[in-house]
């Protein structure tokens, strides 16, 4: 989850060297990663050399910083902020000449390139901001132990060779792209949930939660729901809706316990719709003002939609413990520098839907050991936000992250997700309901929302009963079957019933049959 300036001098333009970078990434079972940089710098011009060099690296755990050249080691300083470290090293023996060749060697060790959640193992290899300067440019990953682990790798390496329990990746080329590696299937997550209802009527009034729900990023095992709900609904964008009778003035304190296993591509049935409609005019997605109209049509897609807010937004990381409301896409696009992974998601929507792309946002839990690189406010409920949007060739929707692609220095969540991104709500029809777990509560200090890896998963229980014309789903997972299409737990379903046949349609069934005895060609219907 990288990022790396190489930069000479400021006042020396590119075209004053020629470089090439070979970078080395070896990374051990444990995560431990050591890196080697090697640039090598010739110089265009016999009057302008290199007399010093700055590397900037998204990452705060950066150690063994050792520098050397031809002429032996060069001193360095770092300084490190937001998440990000810049080491300076000074070249006290310059190469001078036309052509003439200088080679500085940079190693470090650092933990921020391999994240293990479960049995998974996820890579970011830094993309150089300035490697499509390059005359060539070559990354090496060695990887222990991920042989026989399904991967996905974005882009393709050039080469994949084994090297006893390592693989070894070579990259060529690929100057614009960070490198993504992903080792497993999925991961197993235990989510405990605490929401406070409250009816402040003076007659009884139901209300209702949101629970998070399946996907085709994420599979929902229901384990516990104290107390159970009268009944658990299908909305539209494919939430989980538990309701509840309140009394009056009655508060409800809901406990939940649930488990979802996560994927990084869409890989089970997504029980939303696909005939989405694009709303109205809303708050925080305007799809109509000039400023949304004019990018839109400059966009065109949302791959580059995602591009430009990777490239031209600054996340705001003072905003990140609370207190600045959400801004919605018209404010964000005149104040790209003061966002938040809201701003970044209202205004792909915005753009999206005003190219006539169905979009909508998610909200969520993003699982993550760097909040600098992933921003996540674990410390309280704020949650992270990303968007959807439905692909039509594939007939899927497809979510994606432009904020962390953006503060991780452009690690691709385009391609894929990870195995991270844990969805709580989906925000379709309305642009602020329904309100995503750790939203129910009267004290803002309360933690209502824990998420842990699970070791295990209980047993799913696929079971159901008919009652008074209903089916009910008293398991702990969904129905997705041929009768009752797709039914959460605790939802309920009414079969539709065989019409009940007039004693016309009868005379004519029994004709009909009387006839075929008779006939070598019966007819289709009398």
């Amino acid at each position: 989850m990288s990022l790396c300036h190489f930069v000479t001098t400021s006042a020396h333009a590119s075209g004053e060297f020629t470089t090439s970078f070979n970078s080395q990434y070896n990374i051990n079972r444990l995560g431990e990663t050591s890196v080697t940089h090697t640039i090598t710098l010739k110089n265009n011009l016999s009057h302008i050399y290199a007399t010093s060099y700055t590397l900037a690296t998204s990452g705060d755990k950066l150690g063994n910083i050792v520098a050397s050249d031809d002429s032996g080691p060069i001193s360095t300083t770092s300084s490190v902020q937001n998440g990000n470290t810049t080491i300076q090293l000074t070249i006290s023996n310059p190469t001078i000449g036309k052509d003439q060749i200088k080679t500085i060697t940079l190693s470090y060790t650092t933990d921020d390139v391999v994240e293990k959640i479960g049995d998974t193992t996820t890579i970011n290899v830094p993309r150089l901001a300035r490697a499509n300067e390059a005359e060539s440019y070559t990354r090496v990953v060695r990887i222990q132990d991920v042989i026989d682990l399904p991967q996905l790798i974005y882009p393709q390496p050039n080469k994949v060779e084994p090297d006893g329990d390592y693989n070894v990746y070579t990259f060529v080329g690929h100057q614009s792209d960070s490198l993504s590696l992903l080792f497993g299937n999925s991961v197993n997550y235990k989510i405990n949930l605490t929401y406070e209802l409250k009816n402040k009527e003076i007659s009884p009034a139901d209300s209702e939660l949101a629970l998070p729900p399946d996907t085709s990023y994420q599979h929902i095992l229901l384990s516990q729901l104290d107390p159970p709900p009268l009944s658990i609904r299908l909305d539209e964008s494919g939430n989980w809706l538990a309701r509840y009778s309140l009394k009056p003035s009655e508060k409800l304190l809901v406990r939940a316990e649930l488990f979802a296993t996560v994927y990084p591509k869409p890989t089970l049935y997504d029980p939303s719709s696909t005939n989405f409609v694009k709303t109205a005019r809303s708050k925080y997605w305007d799809t109509s003002s000039a400023i949304v109209t004019t990018l839109s049509e400059q966009l065109k897609t949302p791959e580059n939609i995602y591009r430009y807010l990777v490239a031209n937004f600054t996340y705001n990381y003072e905003g990140i413990s609370g207190g600045i409301g959400r801004l919605g896409a018209i404010t964000a696009l005149s104040s790209p520098t003061n966002v938040l992974c809201t701003e970044f998601t209202d205004v792909f929507v915005s753009l999206a839907r005003s190219r006539g792309i169905p979009a909508r946002e998610i909200n969520g839990f993003g699982f993550t050991k760097n909040r600098s690189l992933q921003p996540q406010n674990t410390a309280s409920d704020i949650l992270h936000s990303w968007p959807e949007y439905f692909d039509n060739d594939q007939k899927k929707w497809i979510a994606v992250d432009p904020t962390w692609g953006n503060t991780t220095g452009d690690i691709d969540y385009f391609s894929k997700l990870d195995f991270s991104h844990i969805t709580f709500v989906r925000h379709g029809l309305e642009d602020s309901y329904p309100l995503p777990a750790g939203a129910y509560k009267s004290n803002a200090q309360d933690k209502y929302v824990q998420v842990e890896i699970a070791d295990s998963l209980p047993p799913e229980i696929k079971t159901s009963e008919t009652k008074n014309g209903l089916i009910y789903n008293t398991g702990n997972v969904a129905i997705i079957n041929d009768e009752v299409g797709y039914l959460p737990p605790y939802g309920t379903f009414k079969p539709v019933l065989p019409k009940t046949l007039s004693l016309y349609d009868k005379i004519r069934l029994i004709c009909v049959k009387l006839l075929s005895k008779f006939s070598l060609h019966p007819p289709a219907s009398i």
